[in-house]
């Protein structure tokens, strides 16, 4: 992949077109459009002999179990599209799936736990920090998937979870609105563009009080840049910035023109409106991404046990990974046999900040307080005038 200008955007060059094309029959395994395979790479690496036979085992015991139950913050594109995938690679065991945002996903799953009423199987969030606390608190079943080893070490506990997506945060813009002159390629020049006061309005970002991927993007920048980070926020906050849980939402609003800039948007979100051709377009900032790891795990007290073992084994693997990837063009934190996307460049490609996840967890109450006091209080302000 190759930087076109010094817009950040990645394209692939005439050699990478010819590669991705001839693997045309890798995503057909999958049911993927052969137009989609042009976009993304998509070589199904075949499961390893202790796969299938840890398979073979549990799945005669899973169809006893007759179901397994997904709780999971990704999209419901992306949840659906591995349900589906598993169900028919393994008829007779239902997949169930649940899907909302990673703090409702926490707050259902320790709603029903405490009731001693648990539901589901295997969990998925982009709260990285509460994985690792869950981990240690014996929330998580300890099963080591002969897939594991497939997967990134830095962001893997091999008998508890394993980062099935990872999802970076970069600045989107509206073309037809938004010139190039004026497209922000830093965070801070995406403050200096908020003190002009033709931006008054127009600018977005995620709200970290209900978002985990913008809870760490804010965690992220306050822990590179310190006080110039806040700095940022508070010119945001004096913009008059909207804030947005749903960045489904938030992308409507740069589309319809009321907020066409955002300083936080997600990878995938980006990805897929470039390849629709629409005019939300995106960049990553060369001095710094933020980036929040997606784990997967099983509850220790799973309802059938044997059919998220099967589960999550699949989830882990290439297919299963791929299935994930399909449905929501994210990527993954398994190191071969996934896909690749144009328009979303993947964790080698960029200068990611890295952060202690599980300090993250500790200092979230408190770093909400400051947000809401450096950036709420700016914005209340700027609206009150």
């Amino acid at each position: 992949m190759k930087e076109q200008g010094n817009e950040n955007y990645l394209f692939m060059n005439r050699r990478e077109f010819i590669k991705t094309t001839g693997i045309v029959g890798g995503a057909a395994m999958l049911g993927i459009n052969p137009l989609q395979a042009l976009i993304a790479e998509a070589v199904v690496e075949p499961m390893s002999s202790a796969t299938l036979a840890e398979q073979e085992k549990l799945y005669a015991a899973a169809k006893k179990e007759g179901q397994v139950t997904l709780y999971q913050s990704s999209s419901t594109k992306a949840g659906s599209a591995l349900q589906q995938a598993f169900m028919k690679k393994y008829p007779g065991v239902k997949c169930n799936v649940y899907r909302a945002g990673s703090g409702g996903c926490h707050t259902k799953l320790d709603t029903e736990w405490r009731a001693g009423k648990t539901v589901c199987d295997v969990f998925h969030s982009s709260l990285y920090g509460a994985f690792i606390s869950m981990a240690e608190s014996g929330r998580f079943m300890k099963y080591q998937s002969p897939e594991i080893k497939n997967y990134w070490e830095k962001w893997t506990n091999p008998e508890y979870f394993a980062p099935v997506r990872f999802t970076t945060m970069g600045i989107a813009w509206n073309a037809d609105i938004v010139s190039d002159a004026d497209v922000p390629k830093s965070y801070a020049a995406g403050a200096k563009l908020a003190q002009d006061k033709k931006w008054f309005g127009k600018i977005a970002i995620g709200d970290p009080h209900g978002s985990a991927n913008a809870l760490a993007w804010v965690y992220s920048l306050v822990k590179k840049y310190g006080d110039t980070a806040w700095d940022w926020f508070r010119i945001w906050g004096e913009a008059d910035a909207g804030t947005f849980i749903s960045h489904g939402s938030m992308d409507k609003e740069i589309l319809a023109g009321k907020y066409p800039v955002s300083m936080e948007d997600l990878d995938y979100r980006i990805n897929e409106n470039m390849i629709k051709e629409t005019p939300l377009k995106g960049l990553w900032p060369k001095d710094g991404v933020a980036v929040s790891p997606g784990p997967a795990a099983i509850i220790k007290e799973a309802p059938s046990p044997n059919a998220a073992k099967l589960f999550y084994n699949y989830f882990l693997s290439s297919e299963g990974c791929q299935a994930f990837q399909k449905g929501g063009s994210s990527n993954a934190g398994r190191k071969t046999g996934v896909m690749k996307f144009k328009h979303m460049p993947g964790y080698d490609d960029l200068n990611i900040i890295d952060i202690d996840y599980r300090q993250l967890d500790k200092d979230a109450k408190d770093l909400l307080a400051k947000f809401e006091q450096v950036f709420g209080g700016a914005k209340k302000k700027a609206r009150s005038k």
